[in-house]
Order: structure tokens, then C-alpha cells, then sequence
């Protein structure tokens, strides 16, 4: 059972946290002083999510998790406190001492979101570094079989992308999105004469790209309407939060930085670094001029779905501005209806769904 510890000095604060993540099947240890939430860190972490409030006698909230991830460094910070207080957390956000600000009052789907993603990414990361350990172990051992062990992370990578993808579609936002939009980067990457590793890197990164959505609140991802601007910035953290829920893994880092890169623009207006031009690897500018079209194509809960004719003439108007020219003259020489077929080839059939019986004899048949 997954631990939590939230550390706030208003006791009813503790129970209602408490009465929350207890009904959602997590064990939860609270504290009334900081003090106190350290004591229980020092003999031994075993806190997946370590929340606290800002403003407490002592020690405020951001020194508290400041401490606190000295002692639990796997552990997931968050700073639940007053929105007037963000502003005072923000240098500990920025240093990575704090993993999300949770504004008071909270609304209670979206705390339970930010808790489940915290602890999703935290099993990811601790799968991998025990793989990694378990790998450095038996480096000496291992050396005589290296290509096969190559043979082996390569379909390793493949079955995490295929997770992730698989975890995206489950949200049900943008169904089959990444895959489509992999498939036309392959295309346009072919059309432009990239090299077969970078091809490898680009599909990577494709499938990938919204996986910092993971991450973003339900209310948000899937609201049927237009985002408010708190909303939108929200929804526009969501390339910085995948780069960083893929930090660590190494053959996945040329992946990640398209992750990162995907909604940068060529005449350097997108987001979140704000490059531009030569600045942008050439795989991010594919995959910025695939994911626009597939998003206007494909429409959203918010927006229609356009014609794909439409949307070739307005990515063929915004060349030079939002695109890169090159890659919009590459995506032009391509006849609209071999890339229609290139979409339709990427989704792949709906598998049937399997009765809960079929589960139980299937298990039982592989015990």
C-alpha cells in the first residue's frame, strides 16, 4: 500500500486529507508540526508523497520539503497552501525541491489527480532504477551477451512507448492521436531524407509527445469547451511535464527533448523555451507540422474537426511564421490522399473487450 504523509497545523486540514486518499486505498500518516513529519522521515522514508502547508509555526512548508527531500529524495513534494503563498514557493519549485503547488481550497479531483500522478511517476522511476541496478550488477556477467542485451532494451523501450501510448489513449482525450501523428512524422521524416537513426528518435518521440498529459487534471484535459486562461496555462505545462517524467532514462533522452520541443514555433512564439529557426532540432519541426495537422483534422472536445484540404492551405500559409518552410514544402510535394492513407494505416483495430469470466479462465489457464 502506497504511503502519504501531509504535515499542516489546522487538524480538520488533517483529517479531511486523510478521510480523502483512505477511501482511494492509500495509508496516510499526518503530522502537526514539521518537527514531528521529520522525526517520522529519519527512520526511514517509505513516503511516496510528502505534502505540506506553507504557513506553520517553527518552519514554514517550502523549508519543511526542502529538509524533507534531503531524507526521502524519492519522494513526491507538494506544497498545499493559500494561492497568495505561491509566489513565496516558487524559487523551491524552480529548484526541484517542490514537485506541484496545490492551491487551498483544493478541489478534490484534481488533488486526487496530482496524488495519482505523483504516484505513478514515482513506481515508474523506481522500476527503472531497480532494471538499472539490477542491470549494473551484472555488468561483468552480462558483457559477453552484449548485443543481446541491446536486443533486449530495444523492445524494452518499445513496450514502455506502447504503455505510455496505451495509458494516453485511455484517457480517452485524443484516442490514437500520438500514433497517427508517428506515422505522418515517419512520412515527412522519409520525404526529407533523414537518416534512419533519427527516423528511430523522431517515431520515439511522437508517440511520446503528450505524455506530460498524463499529468494534467481530467477536469482540464477533458472539458467539453474552451480552457479559461488559468486552464490553458495549465493544459500548456504538459511538454515540460513529460520531459521530466522521462528524465533518467537514457535511451529515451533524444526522445524526450522532442517532448519538450513539440509546441515550439518557427519564428520562436511557441512554448516553453521559446526557440526558434536553426534552434529547434529538425525533428521537433516535423513534429510540430504533424501534430497541428493531425489536432485540426482530428478536432478536440473543445473544436470541431476541420477538412483536410483547409488545413493544408493554412499550414502552407503559415510557413515561415509557425512552420518551418522546408518541412511545409517537404509535407506539400505529398499527395493529400496517400497521407490520408498513412493516417488511416496508423490506428489500429479496436481489440474486443473480454468478459470478466474470459479474465478468470485465462488466468487460471497460465497459473
Amino acid at each position: 500500500m502506497d504511503r502519504l504523509l501531509f504535515v499542516d497545523d489546522e487538524p480538520f486540514v488533517l483529517r479531511a486529507l486523510k478521510r480523502t486518499f483512505e477511501l482511494e486505498g492509500f495509508e496516510v500518516v499526518t503530522a502537526l508540526k514539521p518537527a514531528d513529519a521529520l522525526e517520522l522521515l529519519q527512520k526511514g522514508p517509505g513516503f511516496v508523497v510528502i505534502g505540506s502547508d506553507y504557513r506553520m509555526p517553527d518552519m514554514n512548508g517550502a523549508e519543511f520539503l526542502q529538509r524533507a527531500r534531503d531524507l526521502a529524495p524519492q519522494s513526491y513534494r507538494l506544497l498545499i497552501s493559500a494561492v497568495e503563498e505561491f509566489h513565496a514557493a516558487v524559487d523551491s519549485i524552480n529548484r526541484g525541491e517542490i514537485y506541484r503547488f496545490v492551491p487551498k481550497p483544493w478541489d478534490r479531483d484534481d488533488l486526487l489527480a496530482i496524488v495519482r500522478a505523483a504516484v505513478d511517476d514515482y513506481h515508474l522511476r523506481r522500476n527503472y532504477q531497480e532494471m538499472t541496478a539490477l542491470l549494473h550488477s551484472k555488468n561483468a556477467e552480462l558483457s559477453a551477451l552484449n548485443k543481446n542485451l541491446e536486443l533486449r532494451v530495444v523492445e524494452r523501450t518499445h513496450d514502455l512507448i506502447e504503455a505510455l501510448v496505451a495509458a494516453l489513449d485511455r484517457r480517452g482525450a485524443e484516442a490514437v492521436h500520438s500514433r497517427k501523428v508517428a506515422a505522418f512524422c515517419l512520412r515527412l521524416g522519409r520525404e526529407l531524407e533523414l537518416p534512419g537513426g533519427e527516423l528511430a528518435v523522431l517515431e520515439q518521440g511522437a508517440l511520446i509527445h503528450d505524455v506530460g498529459k498524463i499529468a494534467i487534471p481530467d477536469s482540464i484535459l477533458l472539458k467539453n469547451g474552451a480552457l479559461t486562461s488559468e486552464e490553458w496555462a495549465e493544459m500548456k505545462r504538459h511538454p515540460e511535464l513529460g520531459y521530466r517524467m522521462l528524465a533518467n532514462i537514457p535511451f529515451l533522452e533524444q526522445a524526450r527533448r522532442l517532448v519538450l520541443t513539440h509546441h515550439e514555433r518557427f519564428d520562436g512564439k511557441g512554448y516553453p523555451l521559446g526557440l526558434s529557426g536553426a534552434q529547434l532540432p529538425i525533428g521537433a519541426r516535423i513534429l510540430h507540422l504533424c501534430e497541428a495537422y493531425e489536432s485540426m483534422t482530428g478536432g478536440r472536445s473543445f473544436r470541431a474537426p476541420r477538412a483536410a484540404g483547409e488545413v493544408r492551405e493554412e499550414i502552407a500559409r503559415c510557413a515561415g511564421t509557425q512552420f518551418d518552410p522546408e518541412v511545409v514544402s517537404a509535407f506539400a510535394r505529398i499527395p493529400g490522399a496517400e497521407w490520408d492513407e498513412v493516417g488511416h494505416a496508423a490506428v489500429p483495430p479496436v481489440p474486443a473487450e473480454r468478459s470478466i469470466a474470459d479474465l478468470k479462465a485465462s488466468f487460471a489457464t497460465s497459473r
